[in-house]
C-alpha cells in the first residue's frame, strides 16, 4: 500500500511544479494550496509564509532535480569529453528543460536581484554545478586529454552559463535538435583543447 505524502511534502511538490513553470511573482499561494489539495493552515503550520514555502522547495526538490537533470558527472567507460557529451544528449531528451528551461536560472534570474536569501541560496548551487564540472575538466588535463592551458574554472562558468542561455530561448523555437546543435559550439569550442 502507497502511503499517501504529507501536507508538507505535497505543498513542496506543488510549489515546485508551479514555480519551475510560471515563476516565483506569478504563482499565487492559492494556487499552489489548490495543486496540493491541503487547507491554507497547512501551508503556515510548515512554513510559515511563501517564501519560506519557497526557500524549502529549494533545498528539498529544485537541488534534487537539478542533480538529476545535469549529471554532470565522468561515466564509466568514458572520456571527460565523451562524458559531457552524454550529459548534453540527456539534457536534450529531458521534457520538462526543453520547454521550460533551467529552474535554478529561471529562479535566479527572478530572484537573485531582488532578495539575498534567494541569491545566496541559488549561487551555493550554481558555484557546487560549477565546481562539479571543473573537477571533471581538471581530471580530463591530469589524465592528458585536456592540454594544459585549458582553465577549467573560466571554461566550466562558460559551459554552464551558454548551456543555460540555451535552455532559455522560448519553447516556441525549443526543440532536443535546436539544444544539441547550439550546444555542439560548446564541443567545438572544448576540441580546441583536446589532444
Amino acid at each position: 500500500m502507497k502511503r499517501k505524502s504529507s501536507a508538507r511534502e505535497k505543498l513542496l511538490d506543488a510549489a515546485f511544479e508551479e514555480i519551475y513553470i510560471n515563476g516565483y511573482a506569478a504563482t499565487s499561494v492559492d494556487t499552489i494550496l489548490q495543486k496540493a489539495g491541503v487547507p491554507k493552515g497547512s501551508l503556515y503550520h510548515h512554513f510559515g509564509s511563501k517564501k519560506a514555502l519557497v526557500l524549502a522547495m529549494v533545498k528539498e526538490r529544485l537541488f534534487t532535480k537539478m542533480d538529476q537533470f545535469f549529471m554532470f558527472e565522468k561515466k564509466p567507460g568514458c572520456s571527460v569529453y565523451e562524458s559531457f557529451r552524454k550529459t548534453f544528449a540527456a539534457v536534450s531528451k529531458n521534457r520538462l528543460l526543453i520547454t521550460y528551461g533551467c529552474p535554478l536560472y529561471r529562479l535566479m534570474v527572478e530572484l537573485s536581484p531582488v532578495d539575498q536569501d534567494f541569491d545566496k541560496l541559488l549561487l551555493t548551487k550554481y558555484k557546487e554545478m560549477q565546481k562539479g564540472i571543473a573537477s571533471l575538466l581538471h581530471a580530463g588535463i591530469e589524465s592528458g586529454e585536456f592540454t594544459e592551458d585549458l582553465d577549467a574554472d573560466k571554461f566550466a562558468r562558460f559551459m554552464l552559463s551558454a548551456s543555460w542561455g540555451i535552455l532559455s530561448l522560448s519553447p516556441s523555437i525549443s526543440s532536443p535538435k535546436a539544444f544539441l546543435e547550439q550546444s555542439g559550439y560548446i564541443f567545438k569550442m572544448l576540441e580546441e583543447y583536446r589532444r
